[in-house]
């Protein structure tokens, strides 16, 4: 840990824009001879983090330098905010003296800390050799250079829910739910310890097709130790597609009661730690003698006998030897061919592995996750074997994945106590995970990589070595959302308390862990907001670099925190801008809140955004901001990604962001008419609304954006005719496409007008021809949403959509489709939205890998004939949801 802080100050030291300040005052010298020294204790520990030689010592010597290094960031933040960051004009003789000797307290006092720092680094050296730290050894630990980047190579994901040896458990569990004897509803519990695989069996369960065939409504809930009842009762109506209750008085759960007598229902609560939750909740799920059942999994048994005493739990057994050694080797080895004999030798040292893992299936993947990024050799494993810590007690698996966290690159360990940061089972988004690594400096910038591809590297090496688990991928395979098991989750909050990295707060009694050395602070929301404010205004934490909010809709006054880098808030509230509490937070990187801005405070959040100058990440998304972004923001180099509510204007006339790559939410600018179209030559990630200015300049605009995948262009309010995207550099680059076109263009799609290489396509056209013999031939095409008008029938012939999976349709005067055999031959999601079929879809028996049908009409478009007609057709699709809507 105390590299990656050290690895960050030595970067910042040598950031360009900071040399020159310190230049221009004449310290640089000095300075960069602490650089010097920092960048010879950062090869050290490099060094010592390779080798894995760990004792007391060392850990003392690392904690003093890591304190070292937040020092000296904290003195050269004091300096540049004290400092002007320009020389005064050359005319300017009195205002040049009077600025210069404004500054020089500043100056002197810099000067005098740096001797300080310079006498702590020789005391430390010094104190490095007095103990013998020097002496490493020569030894290497998994014949490998572990300190060593990490590679970019990304192994196939070892789905959880592929773990061998469930198929019993399965059938068991499910012949408890569906057991005809018993009409009650009823509680079946699955009771096992942590690690030992109780959510993959729930999730088999949950979504096996004679669950999906008796239960019609189902419900999914992760429950953790800290939960708020209301955030399980609203998860609760989300899923049953009802307004969340305000609260838990008697007359906002009827709607919720009366919705669960209608049917039999399922409802699974993962993760279940105390009895108290039962006692709050079951309550509010009727007992109408339908057979419903609720299904919990849980590490206590008092808390099955709880729930429902008539119910014997479901104990689920460790993994069999046979069963754990499969798992094992086919994680360990995973470019092994499946008809390809392991070697003997690996295959021997693999059962000795397999017996000191218990059984644990968290612990085979974890441990054989280590194996998989190591060279797959016998003395490679059997140094592993010797070095391992086993533990005792049947703590194998906390012992196992602490191994498995000290054999992390140092380049990782930050990212993987970064998941402390957030609440117990959150889901997590990939692409801000990644944005705030790189504001907290913790990615290095690689050849011919951006940052970003580095992070996601990371990541993904994260999730190989079974540290993470992958919620959800897209199309084109990168991560959307990832969860870390809770076990890992407290293994990461018990490194990150150990090294000072953060602190997290979910209970009034854990703000006491709060201190000067506080430098991440994450507020979950069982806080009492008056207290944390109460704290944050007596300056507990006056070296704070980063601050979270998780589902908390106030904001605590925060201007005194300066130097923070990294400001998130995930609640979708908007939060009232409130000028005093947010100040001066120019070292933000990272920025992150759903804000309502009123509009006497516009120049105030103007001024707020405007003093941001080393800002990479601005997400705004679903704010209510009545004013566009000061012009100024967009001067701000080191911009990577902004994202905005629409729809703002976009950057102005002839800007030039070279590290820019998503911009989202911006509308075009009559003045690009005049001045010039900004200049974007990295971006990957488009999303503008077309004003109604001259064609030409918005073919100008895309015409330099060489790089974009993913484009979103809403030309609903431009007259002119649509925009052929055939002539743009990033045509054969484009991996989604969001058109949105004016409803008086009628167009006539034609074979190469889409990329081929599209995975995700959105179209709101109004087609003067059935559009489907033109996207069919999208070979690549995974998801398809489209709307729009203009035709009444159309058919999907045998052959297209080779590849699609997910089909969404909003077309209201379509009367007729027809789908051939052979076509759609990978659909597994179709949504069907308040179309006028006339008639069941001829050939929907054909979409025989069909998991999922849901088809929402206006009431008197679809029969109860139609409904049992689709229902017959559909016999093979486990999930089927048939709405009418009345209209208005």
């Amino acid at each position: 840990m105390a590299e990656s802080v050290v690895s960050f100050v030595v970067g910042k030291l040598g950031d360009a824009f900071v040399k020159e300040v310190l230049h221009l005052y004449g310290v640089s010298d000095q300075v960069e001879k602490v650089r010097r020294e920092l960048s010879w204790i950062q090869s050290f520990l490099k060094d010592a983090d390779r080798k894995r030689i760990v004792d007391e010592r060392q850990n003392q010597w690392v904690k003093e330098v890591r304190d070292l290094a937040y020092w000296i960031e904290d003195v050269i933040h004091t300096f540049l905010d004290a400092v002007p960051k320009h020389k005064p004009g050359k005319r300017e003789a009195v205002k040049r003296l009077f600025t210069k000797t404004k500054t020089l307290p500043a100056v002197h006092r810099l000067g005098d800390e740096i001797k300080q720092i310079e006498a702590r680094i020789q005391e430390i050296n010094e104190r490095r050799i007095t103990y013998g730290i020097t002496n490493l050894g020569d030894e290497d630990v998994g014949g490998e250079i572990i300190g060593q980047p990490v590679r970019s190579i990304v192994l196939p994901d070892v789905d959880e829910a592929s773990i061998v040896g469930f198929g019993n458990h399965v059938n068991e569990v499910v012949g408890l739910l569906l057991d005809e004897s018993t009409m009650r509803r009823s509680v079946i519990s699955i009771v096992g310890t942590g690690g030992l695989g109780k959510a993959t069996l729930a999730k088999k369960v949950y979504n096996s097709q004679a669950i999906q065939e008796q239960f019609k409504t189902r419900v999914w809930v992760v429950i953790s130790q800290k939960f708020e009842l209301i955030d399980i009762v609203r998860k609760i109506a989300e899923q049953l597609y009802m307004e969340p209750p305000k609260d838990l008085s008697g007359h906002q759960l009827t709607g919720l009661y009366q919705h669960l007598t209608k049917e039999k229902y399922l409802i699974v609560l993962d993760d279940v730690w105390t009895s108290d939750l039962w006692i709050q909740i079951g309550a509010i799920f009727p007992d109408k003698n339908n057979s419903s059942r609720i299904l919990i999994t849980t590490r206590n048994l008092n808390v099955a006998e709880e729930a429902d005493p008539s119910s014997v739990p479901y104990k689920l057994p460790f993994l069999a030897f046979k069963e754990s050694l499969e798992l094992f080797m086919k994680k360990a080895l995973p470019n092994q061919k499946a008809d390809e004999q392991y070697p003997d030798d690996l295959y021997n040292l693999g059962k000795q592995f397999v017996k000191k893992c218990g059984g644990l299936p968290l612990a085979l993947v974890v441990l054989s996750g280590l194996l998989s990024k190591k060279h797959a050799t016998y003395v490679v494993w059997s140094r592993v074997m010797e070095t391992m810590n086993w533990g005792v007690d049947g703590k194998q698996c906390i012992a196992i994945i602490g191994s498995s966290y000290e054999d992390l690159p140092f380049s990782l360990k930050s990212c993987f106590m970064y998941f402390a940061t957030f609440p117990e089972d959150n889901e997590i988004g990939g692409d801000n995970l990644c944005r705030m690594w790189i504001a907290e400096g913790f990615i290095p910038q690689e050849e011919n990589k951006t940052l970003e591809d580095t992070a996601e590297n990371f990541l993904e090496e994260l999730v190989q070595r079974s540290m993470v688990q992958v919620s959800k991928r897209n199309w084109d395979g990168s991560i959307v959302c990832c969860r870390i098991h809770d076990i890992l989750h407290s293994l990461a909050i018990e490194k990150a308390k150990e090294d000072n990295f953060l602190t997290a707060c979910s209970k009034i009694v854990e703000m006491q862990n709060w201190s000067q050395q506080t430098r991440r602070l994450a507020i979950h929301r069982e806080i009492v907001m008056a207290k944390v404010t109460e704290l944050l205004m007596s300056s507990a934490t006056p070296n704070l670099r980063s601050l979270w909010f998780f589902e908390i809709d106030l904001m605590p006054k925060i201007s005194q925190f300066v130097y923070l880098k990294v400001l998130h808030s995930n609640s979708w509230r908007q939060i009232d801008y409130e000028p005093e509490k947010f100040g001066r937070l120019n070292q933000l990187r990272y920025f992150r809140a759903t804000f309502c801005v009123q509009s006497e405070d516009v120049c105030s959040f103007q001024k707020f955004l405007s003093g941001m100058r080393f800002l990479q990440t601005l997400n705004l998304n679903g704010s209510k901001i009545p004013c566009d972004l000061p012009d100024c923001v967009w001067h701000i180099k080191t911009l990577r990604h902004v994202i905005l509510p629409p729809y703002l204007a976009g950057p102005p006339p002839s800007i030039h962001l070279i590290n820019i790559q998503t911009l989202e939410g911006v509308r075009s600018r009559e003045s690009w008419e005049t001045t010039g179209v900004p200049k974007l030559p990295n971006l990957k990630c488009f999303h503008i609304q077309l004003c109604n200015i001259q064609e030409d300049t918005n073919i100008t605009l895309l015409g330099t954006l060489e790089h974009l995948i993913s484009l979103e262009i809403d030309e609903r309010y431009v007259p002119f005719p649509i925009i052929d995207i055939r002539e743009f550099p990033f045509y054969h680059r484009l991996q989604t496409l969001n058109l949105l076109l004016n409803d008086q263009k009628k167009i006539a799609l034609e074979v190469g007008m889409l990329p081929i290489h599209l995975t995700w396509l959105k179209l709101y056209i109004f087609s003067q021809g059935d559009p489907m013999p033109v996207l069919e031939k999208l070979q690549n095409l995974r998801c398809l949403w489209l709307a729009g008008s203009g035709f009444q029938q159309m058919c999907c012939s045998s052959g297209g959509f080779v590849q699609l999976e997910e089909l969404s349709l909003e077309l209201k005067q379509v009367e007729e489709w027809e789908i051939e055999e052979g076509a759609l031959p990978m659909l597994k999601q179709l949504f069907i939205f308040y179309c006028h079929l006339r008639r069941v879809p001829c050939g929907l028996q054909h979409l025989t890998l069909l998991q999922r049908l849901v088809w929402i009409s206006w009431g008197p478009t679809i029969s109860k004939t139609m409904e049992n007609e689709i229902r017959s057709l559909c016999k093979h699709v486990p999930s089927i949801d048939i709405k009418p809507v009345e209209s208005d």
